[in-house]
């Protein structure tokens, strides 16, 4: 016996239409997710670097002046995963600006300190400038 009329319930069709749709939803939340997880971790990483840098540059601005100074020695140790690196520049009183060689030492330096996460995703930069200090000034 036939049935009469049209039977209720859900085509094939409308399974897979609903089914993709659920599919695409997911894979929306779930990458949304995924890219607030990267965020979230190039962000602390960041944070991270910035710390310690500042401690670095704490650390080398309160270290003796030296004349012609290669590299300032300080008891900053970088967390793991990251690399902590500085340059001196001079001033050069002849042409007013700060240069890599030293001639003859004015007094002034410029300490670019940087640390860097290993993996690439954070580095952070800090400048220090110190000055030797005039006979008799403590």
């Amino acid at each position: 016996m036939r049935g009469t009329g049209r039977e209720a319930g859900f085509t094939l069709v409308d399974t897979i239409v609903g089914v993709a749709i659920l599919g695409i939803g997911v894979t929306t939340v779930v990458g949304g997710m995924a890219t607030s997880i990267t965020v979230s971790a190039r962000g602390r990483a960041a944070a991270e670097a910035q710390i310690a840098v500042r401690s670095y540059a704490e650390l080398v601005a309160t270290a003796t002046y030296v004349d012609c100074a290669t590299s300032y020695s300080t008891p900053f140790t970088a967390p793991g995963g990251y690399t902590a690196t500085q340059a001196v520049s001079y001033w050069d009183s002849a042409t007013s600006t700060f240069g890599a060689t030293c001639g003859t030492d004015s007094g002034l330096q410029r300490i670019t300190l940087t640390v860097a996460s290993d993996d690439g995703r954070a580095s952070e930069v800090q400048p220090v400038a110190k000055r030797r200090r005039p006979a008799g000034e403590t």
